[in-house]
């Protein structure tokens, strides 16, 4: 299966360090591959460095595609964890 769906980011930081860290941890839970694309530029969810070379900010759009065969929990808490401001939005 596959699940794609587009995110605005709500953090005052964009995505940084730990917002990145906590992506990577989530599809890591899943036997599943997700992505991000970002003006252009599809990186692998799991490869720290190069989320944070996307340089995104806040209020950007990003769109994500998840593939796998738990892509479909995957895809749910990636876009609950992105909703809620990965936990820095109060």
């Amino acid at each position: 299966m596959s699940y794609t769906f587009e995110a605005v980011i709500k953090n005052q930081l964009g995505i940084h360090a730990r917002t990145a860290a906590l992506l990577a941890k989530t599809v890591s839970k899943y036997d599943a591959e997700a992505y991000i694309l970002f003006h252009g530029d599809k990186v692998n969810i799991k490869h720290l460095l190069d989320i944070i070379s996307l340089s995104i900010t806040q209020n950007a759009v990003i769109e994500i595609n998840v593939e796998g065969n738990e892509a479909a929990k995957c895809s749910n808490e990636l876009q609950q964890l992105i909703e809620n401001g990965f936990g820095e939005i109060s």
